[in-house]
């Protein structure tokens, strides 16, 4: 039963924290949009000055925002979703638990895609992020954020003894 309730309260606390940050990135919406611009640019990147990816349009970097908005909001609401489902089948059978994994998992699945997909290969990897003096906080925390999201997917899906 112990790893019922941690499956179900590690992936809230994952999922809330997507919320958090999508509910700040579409407060400071122009400034998401100008951070966006900005680590695309190729701007500041002495270390490495050639990046491969170019400069992208403003309608390729609204579609990036979108992107990265709606992978976070499926990793929060999905896995506030999928954390009560897991709750609610606490006491199910293993077979009814496991069918209830379903939204916890694309839920982590969409988090891990975001901050390791788009963040540290698009953005790390495709536009150098960790040279700009900007890029260092997303460049780490995406490391952490879709590790914290990886693990809990892992655990999530490991299967359980049946409960007493």
């Amino acid at each position: 039963m112990i790893d019922r309730l941690l499956k179900a309260g590690i992936t809230a606390s994952v999922a809330l924290m997507a919320l958090l940050y999508v509910a700040h990135n579409i407060a400071n919406l122009p400034q998401a949009y100008d951070f966006f611009v900005y680590t695309t640019s190729h701007a500041d990147q002495e270390a490495y000055p050639v990046t491969l990816l170019p400069v992208p349009p403003s309608f390729l970097i609204v579609i990036g925002i979108i992107l990265v908005f709606s992978l976070e909001l499926i990793a929060g609401l999905g896995g506030l979703y999928g954390a009560w489902k897991l709750f609610t089948l606490r006491k199910a059978s293993s077979a009814e638990f496991q069918a209830g994994k379903t939204w916890t998992k694309i839920a982590m699945g969409a988090a891990v895609l975001n901050w390791w997909g788009l963040f540290q290969g698009v953005a790390v990897a495709g536009y150098q992020l960790w040279q700009m003096p900007l890029g260092q906080g997303p460049f780490d925390g995406s490391w952490v954020y879709g590790g914290m999201a990886m693990m809990t997917l892992i655990y999530v899906s490991m299967p359980e003894e049946q409960p007493a």
